[in-house]
């Protein structure tokens, strides 16, 4: 909510709290990348005051308000323009498996897709040896969305943007000097990537931090910047060291670790036109900049 009030569409897009807690797991944050409060390096304190000012009560989003967030994706579904819907997933997959489980003549429609930040393919996991955070905190949550957007047809509906991508699109001081240090919106960018480049320096050693998030939502608007395979794919729900692993289908034609009906489609990003994700982001970042109230 502080970021909508920073870009002026605080009053003009639905905030609805969901989930507090995995499906059957124990809540985590990882504070050490992200900060106490997701978003480190700024400090919210002022920002929080002004839209408590405008009648809105922040500490209602740390209620468990499930019901309302997935009767609220499926009135966007239905009273969308085109009768279709892209969720874009930037967390746990906890609200959107509790929508899928409550609607599933919504998803069996085949226009409802979700884009999804998380896992980890052909490189190491962020938070597990395999296993990328916004998958293995509640990966029973993926399994039960993944069996859930499946079609007859195998189209795929569900694509993810591993870190397999995010991690080449760096932060690097280039980037950042892009950024006008002397418009308060755009210095609040600075500080957030700054924060991001000293954590991942110190947990993960990259000269430069990546961003995750905006890649995702990236894929939305251009997809024709990302070189996409669609796999056949399953989720680890039960490893002790490897639960929220993706585990595609490498070899169909090599063993039967896994039998063919719990195989589900999916597409995976593999590739991102860096240049042109920043050139397009440094642009919109200077046009929020001008309509930003701070």
């Amino acid at each position: 909510m502080s970021i909508l009030r920073n870009i002026s569409k605080l009053q003009k897009i639905k905030v609805i709290s969901g989930a507090n807690k995995p499906i059957k797991r124990k809540s985590q944050i990882c504070e050490e990348i992200h900060g106490q409060s997701g978003l480190g390096g700024v400090n919210w304190e002022e920002i929080d005051k002004k839209i408590e000012s405008l009648g809105i009560n922040l500490k209602e989003g740390e209620k468990q308000n499930i019901d309302d967030v997935v009767d609220g994706i499926h009135d966007a579904y239905k009273n969308s323009k085109n009768g279709k819907l892209t969720i874009l997933v930037t967390g746990c997959h906890t609200n959107i498996a509790a929508y899928a489980q409550r609607y599933p003549d919504d998803i069996k429609s085949g226009n409802i897709n979700v884009v999804a930040m998380g896992g980890s393919i052909d490189t190491y996991g962020n938070t597990g040896p395999w296993s990328e955070f916004n998958i293995q905190i509640d990966p029973e949550a993926f399994d039960i969305v993944l069996n859930a957007f499946q079609t007859k047809d195998k189209k795929s509906l569900v694509t993810l943007i591993p870190v397999d991508v995010t991690h080449t699109v760096l932060s690097t001081p280039e980037v950042i000097n892009r950024l006008d240090k002397k418009n308060k919106f755009e210095n609040l960018v600075i500080d957030l990537l700054l924060f991001f480049m000293d954590s991942y320096k110190n947990v993960f050693n990259f000269p430069s931090p990546p961003v995750h998030d905006p890649v995702a939502a990236y894929y939305i608007v251009h997809p024709e910047d990302f070189e996409v395979k669609h796999e056949q794919a399953v989720v680890e729900t039960e490893g002790k060291y490897t639960s929220g692993s993706i585990c595609i289908n490498r070899y169909p034609k090599v063993g039967d670790w896994c039998s063919a009906d719990e195989f589900k489609e999916l597409d995976i990003c593999r590739k991102v036109n860096v240049n042109k994700f920043w050139d397009d982001t440094i642009e919109h970042l200077h046009i929020l900049a001008k309509n930003s109230p701070l």
